[in-house]
C-alpha cells in the first residue's frame, strides 16, 4: 500500500512539474510575442483633457452669449 501511494505521489509530483514548465513557456512565448500599441493621441492626465474640454465649453457659451445679446 505504501508503495502505491508513493507511486502515485511521484506521479503527481511530475504531472505538477510538468504542467508548471509548460505554463512557463506558454508565459513567456506570449510575452515575447506581443507589441506595444502606442494610442494615436496620448494625453498627460484624463483630467487635463477634461479641465480643457470644460474651458473650451465655457469659451464657447461665452461668445454664443455674446452674439445673442448684440
Amino acid at each position: 500500500m505504501a508503495s502505491s501511494i508513493l507511486t502515485s505521489a511521484k506521479h503527481g509530483a511530475y504531472l505538477a512539474i510538468g504542467l508548471y514548465l509548460a505554463m512557463v513557456l506558454v508565459v513567456s512565448l506570449s510575452s515575447q510575442s506581443q507589441f506595444t500599441f502606442e494610442a494615436p493621441i496620448q494625453v498627460a492626465h484624463p483630467g487635463i483633457q477634461f479641465e480643457h474640454r470644460a474651458q473650451k465649453a465655457s469659451a464657447e457659451q461665452a461668445e454664443l452669449a455674446g452674439v445673442a445679446g448684440a
